[in-house]
């Protein structure tokens, strides 16, 4: 009976230390099995322990909840994406304080930014960012959550939304 025990542990134990992911700051779901599938027009992905959740779409959007999130690190365009000629690129994202926003240095002037929780409230309007090579924006006052950032280029009026995670 002791080495059934011993080798039942020995086996679970080498089974959960084969499933361990490194952790990296980033959105992941730690589970033991799951998939996906698509036929008849139809897509399936599932993973073992979630309960059913439903995932809605219509003309540009989708919605969802539960493990299968879009992925969380990087830049992720929310919505318009006018400047995507600007080479923008929000780092680190997520964080625990400051942004680095880069951009292309061949435009010739600086981007203005403004920040909103997912409330609408306004943490920052109008923000110049003017660096190419790397301005920072502190976050560091706000809570950990999501947040959306507004980047607009004064002189054409062509704008981004960009998704920003604060930890």
């Amino acid at each position: 009976m002791n080495r059934l025990l011993a080798t039942l542990c020995v086996v679970l134990s080498l089974h959960f230390y084969s499933a361990a992911q490194q952790y990296d700051g980033c959105m992941e779901v730690v589970s033991s099995s799951g998939g996906q599938g698509f036929q008849n027009n139809l897509f399936l992905s599932w993973t073992l322990g979630e309960p059913f959740t439903p995932t809605i779409q219509g003309a540009g959007y989708a919605f969802t909840q539960g493990f299968h999130q879009p992925d969380a690190c990087g830049t992720e365009f929310v919505g318009t994406n006018n400047l995507s000629d600007w080479g923008l690129n929000l780092f680190p994202n997520p964080s625990s304080g400051w942004f680095t926003l880069q951009f292309s240095s061949e435009k010739n002037g600086p981007l203005q930014a403004t920040a909103y929780d997912l409330l609408g409230r306004v943490l920052f309007k109008d923000q110049v960012l003017a660096d190419p090579s790397g301005s920072h924006i502190d976050a560091t006052t706000w809570p950990p959550g999501l947040y959306v950032m507004v980047l607009r280029d004064p002189l054409s009026k062509a704008s981004s939304i960009l998704r920003v995670v604060r930890l």
